[in-house]
């Protein structure tokens, strides 16, 4: 994965958001992330949300990738910062 500097978060999860509010910003910000991916020809995408649990798709040149681990952490990083709480991301099985 090449390591780039990422903008600020375009939004910020309020103490009043509905659980769609907060699926749209996890999407929102696997998005954002995508293209650091897919510049090394790999990819990710949103599985599933449960509770504090998100699971991720990898996909490509990111499938069995040594750096895939640092990867997730810089998934799971973004997504502390972008919903101010504790979130696991883990690898989706493989379809």
């Amino acid at each position: 994965m090449t390591t780039s500097v990422l903008p600020a978060p375009s939004a910020a999860l309020s103490a009043s958001a509905t659980d769609d509010d907060r699926l749209r910003l996890i999407a929102a910000t696997i998005e954002e992330l995508r293209p650091m991916l897919q510049n090394d020809g790999g990819d990710m995408e949103l599985v599933e949300v449960s509770g504090d649990i998100v699971r991720v798709g990898l996909r490509g040149a990111c499938v069995g990738c040594g750096m895939a681990g640092h990867t997730l952490g810089t998934v799971r990083r973004r997504l502390v910062e972008v919903l101010g709480t504790h979130i696991r991301v883990l690898p989706a099985p493989l379809p």
